[in-house]
């Protein structure tokens, strides 16, 4: 995998006038100092009404300052409902003018990187339900929880937006029940589970084939024209990492690192910059492909340690726990109904 096939954190890939500037304008509208917000982010004012591209690393520290700086906890939620349509031009345009929910989420994963460069999202489906399974995909590390109820937040919102009416998601997220709850279920909705193994979104497949209020194939597919124009590597590194891991399994530090090119030092070091080391990502792999599996899929314990290349059930119902803090058959008993 050549350098160019994924963004690093410290990349400046993403145009300022995006999310940037939106973070400026709703802190500025809450009485936040301007210098203080862009305090230590290597950002300027002119650089969100020009051409510039920023880091994630920028925007992460961008996000920290709001956090800190922004009174009440509605500051993630409200951002997110600003998001869309008007920060992403051609991509906005190209969703506002989907056939259905399938149509939409087919548009975000080609662009995703443009729209959420902080997360991997996977999409599986089971007979009655679609999932969307998230994970870090540039090491956000501390500010996850701030992208989380951002960007879930613009997803609720643009989804009413575009179909015309609310449909019922429901998130599972990885850290503990906050004490703004009423914040969530105002903007998120009332299908909540904290403490997770990993996050992720659920809803009944029979709202993928919603209609749109515009639909218009002509128009989308000039505004996809657009978004090509303007295309940026589509992985994250983390999410590379993640990715070459789940082709191959059975690779070690070393082989993953001649996939990028690099020598294991360098790729180690790599690794540390985005807050990771290499057995943790393996970890997540196995750890997502167990959820999959157990939860999603509902197989048997035989049937996931088969699929899973592990030769016996005791080292699977092991390498499940520590991956997850539950049984496999704990795991299986988590989904929502």
């Amino acid at each position: 995998m050549a350098e160019s096939d994924f963004y690093s954190i410290d990349d400046k890939v993403i145009p300022a006038y995006q999310l940037a500037a939106s973070i400026l304008d709703f802190c500025r509208s809450r009485g936040v100092n301007k210098h203080k917000l862009l305090r230590g982010t290597g950002i300027f004012d002119e650089d969100l009404v020009s051409d510039k591209t920023l880091s994630c690393q920028q925007l992460l520290q961008l996000m920290k300052n709001a956090e800190s700086l922004t009174p009440g906890h509605d500051c993630t939620f409200l951002l997110g409902k600003r998001l869309f349509p008007g920060s992403y031009g051609a991509i906005s345009n190209a969703l506002m003018h989907t056939r259905n929910l399938t149509d939409g989420f087919r548009i975000l994963a080609s662009n995703r990187s443009q729209i959420c460069p902080f997360l991997d999202l996977k999409h599986y489906s089971s007979q009655q339900h679609h999932y969307v399974l998230i994970t870090d995909a540039i090491g956000s590390q501390e500010q996850f929880k701030f992208i989380a109820e951002l960007y879930c937040t613009a997803l609720v919102s643009s989804v009413k937006l575009i179909l015309g009416q609310r449909i019922p998601f429901e998130f599972n997220f990885p850290f503990p029940r906050p004490k703004y709850i009423q914040e969530y279920e105002v903007h998120l909705g009332h299908r909540l589970n904290f403490s997770q193994p990993t996050m992720s979104i659920r809803l009944q497949k029979k709202w993928l084939d919603t209609f749109g209020l515009n639909p218009s194939d002509r128009l989308k597919h000039h505004a996809l024209r657009q978004c090509k124009q303007a295309l940026m590597p589509k992985k994250g590194f983390v999410e590379a990492v993640r990715w070459t891991l789940g082709k191959h399994a059975e690779y070690g530090l070393q082989n993953v690192a001649e996939q990028f090119s690099m020598s294991p030092a360098t790729f180690k070091r790599k690794l540390k910059q985005h807050g990771y080391h290499f057995q943790q990502i393996h970890d997540e792999v196995g750890k997502q492909q167990a959820i999959y599996l157990l939860q999603m899929q509902q197989l048997s314990n035989e049937e996931t340690a088969h699929l899973m290349q592990f030769s016996d059930i005791p080292n699977f119902r092991r390498s499940v726990k520590r991956w997850t803090g539950l049984t496999p058959s704990q795991l299986r008993m988590t989904i929502h109904n």
